[in-house]
């Protein structure tokens, strides 16, 4: 129905049909993401030739930063391997509502306000990210440009508990609806995460229902991708690491391995930053060795887990940065800069020693 099409926009036969246009831009976007990196960053790859572009291939990658989903994609596919299949992405469904771009704090206010209004899920579409929902990070403004998408532009009152709702008809009339709450002038004070608890009762189990709905309806369409053979990008964490260790996996990975009929090959790839250097960031992404499924999703999310460990790079700014906390701890307030680079090196070998990947650099004098 109507809720279908608004909020699975790119799961349709559409999505599937390719079409020149459409190819045209998502292969002129992904090499465009894989010249840029390489002018500003420096980047260090390893293994990337152990991607096979074979069918049913599920990518899972760890999630530092946003530039991941920039930077991954173009290395995977130009890595030299033939012949090469494009990839489908499952990314966060908030960025299918009209005005996602306005979200980031690091636009300027008179930008947001442009791109308020501006709908991506034509371009999204034609570079075959599909949506997953995110609930912890999802907003107010999320779930009433919902309701206004599914059930119609309903008044405030009906929808919205009396402490939320009686702010804005005493501002803008008892007749107020949600298209006049969700205008810009507004939008601040929707960023809150959302709730339930915000709707009267009655719509509570409503919108449950319909967001189990939209969930599964999502994590079918993300499996039906591995079943017709597709390769699937997913950072199972679900969002940005906040201190660059590796989070628990969200529940998306064990349910789209649940539902694929297809064998399903695991394909983990590990990026890490190193961001603490003098001149361009240094970039690692280190490829791991394709694995099978295991017997059960659970099992599988464990091996892919420990395998992202496995190819985790220690960056100069990590081992630098956990001797100068040793030094704090100590009680340190100076540093002799012979010393720490004493110090550095030994960790730096330490590491070495337990097998773990580890700069190069950080053995060269």
């Amino acid at each position: 129905g109507y809720a279908t099409k608004c909020l699975i926009a790119p799961m349709t036969t559409r999505a599937a049909s390719g079409g020149g246009l459409r190819e045209g831009l998502y292969y002129g976007v992904i090499t465009a993401f894989y010249v840029a990196p390489r002018l500003l960053y420096s980047l260090h790859v390893d293994g990337a030739q152990r991607f096979r572009h074979r069918p049913s291939t599920l990518i899972v990658t760890n999630h530092k930063r946003d530039l991941d989903s920039v930077i991954l994609p173009p290395t995977l596919i130009f890595n030299g391997v033939r012949p090469k299949r494009p990839l489908w992405f499952a990314g966060r469904d908030d960025m299918f509502v009209r005005g996602f771009l306005s979200t980031y704090d690091v636009v300027p206010a008179w930008l947001r306000r442009l791109l308020y209004g501006i709908d991506l899920r034509t371009v999204l579409d034609a570079l075959r990210i599909f949506p997953i929902r995110r609930f912890p990070e999802r907003t107010m403004a999320e779930a009433l440009r919902e309701v206004v998408a599914v059930f119609g532009d309903r008044p405030v009152s009906e929808v919205l508990r009396p402490e939320e709702a009686d702010p804005w008809m005493m501002r803008r009339g008892p007749q107020v609806r949600l298209s006049e709450v969700l205008a810009w002038r507004f939008h601040t004070q929707w960023r809150r995460p959302a709730t339930l608890r915000a709707f009267v009762p009655r719509w509570r189990e409503s919108l449950r229902t319909l967001q189990r709905q939209v969930v599964g309806r999502q994590i079918v369409a993300l499996a039906g991708l591995l079943n017709r053979g597709e390769t699937l990008y997913l950072a199972p964490e679900g969002s940005i690491s906040p201190d660059g260790r590796l989070q628990a996996f969200r529940s998306a990975l064990r349910q789209i391995l649940g539902l694929a009929e297809a064998p399903v090959r695991l394909q983990p790839v590990c990026i890490v930053y190193d961001f603490m250097r003098p001149g361009r960031m240094r970039i690692f992404i280190t490829v791991g060795e394709e694995m099978t499924a295991e017997a059960s999703p659970a099992q599988s999310e464990q091996a892919v887990r420990r395998a992202l460990a496995a190819l985790h790079t220690m960056t100069t700014s990590q081992v630098a940065s956990q001797v100068l906390w040793d030094l704090v701890r100590a009680g340190r307030d100076t540093v002799d800069l012979a010393r720490f680079t004493t110090q550095v090196s030994a960790l730096a070998a330490a590491l070495r020693q337990e097998e773990m990947r580890v700069d190069g650099d950080l053995f060269r004098h």
